[in-house]
């Protein structure tokens, strides 16, 4: 997923969002922010000359954006956001923790339902740009570095929310959609190399605030 053309359709579909909703004339926006509890998939390394598989465990990260919503007949409306994200995982190596830290530029279309004025329900997916990723290690491991990792995540959110006047709330559940990997390596021989699944899954708590 580290080609060109990933990268010019994020910027396409980032360029037609800022479009649409510059030219619509039932537009909301404002700012969110909020937590994230994520979880990413294995890590697997050669230790020692063996082979080495541990489970992620998942961590709290947080996220900070903008967000538009553009009504449509009916109940419906489209929720594009813009949001900076970090989140962690973490992995238990030699009884110590490892943690896995990514920084995205994440921009989600979603589709929503109002449900009795205050009630939502949405879905759609989450176009990620991997800016950042870095896996800390424990002291009995020398510092490592990234080689390698794909930058762009395709992946799919559905959550519910409650909204009153300009302030609301939502939770919402994502997971991957494409497989995403990175790779890291370190100067002494302990951990020759390192594979981190990064396509993940995770619970998001957003609360926001609309100017209009």
């Amino acid at each position: 997923m580290n080609s060109p053309f990933m990268k010019n359709l994020f910027l396409f579909i980032f360029c037609f969002v800022l479009s649409v909703t510059a030219h619509s004339q039932f537009l909301n926006w404002g700012i969110k922010g909020g937590v994230n509890y994520n979880e990413n998939g294995d890590l697997r390394a050669i230790a020692d000359g063996s082979p080495l598989k541990l489970s992620s465990n998942e961590e709290v990260g947080y996220h900070v954006g903008l967000l538009s919503e553009i009504k449509l007949p009916l109940f419906l409306y489209i929720r594009p956001e813009l949001v900076y994200t970090h989140t962690e995982s973490s992995y238990e190596i030699d009884d110590e923790k490892s943690k896995l830290k990514m920084d995205k530029l994440e921009l989600p279309v979603l589709l929503g339902f109002r449900v009795f004025k205050i009630g939502r329900f949405f879905f759609g997916p989450n176009f990620t740009y991997v800016m950042n990723t870095k896996l800390s290690v424990p002291k009995t491991i020398e510092s490592v570095s990234n080689v390698d990792s794909d930058d762009f995540i395709v992946s799919g959110q559905v959550g519910l929310g409650l909204n009153f006047g300009k302030i609301g709330a939502d939770i919402r559940w994502e997971t991957g959609f494409t497989d995403s990997e990175a790779s890291f390596i370190q100067d002494n021989t302990d951990l020759d190399l390192a594979l981190v699944d990064t396509s993940h899954s995770q619970f998001i708590l957003s609360f926001y605030y609309k100017f209009k």
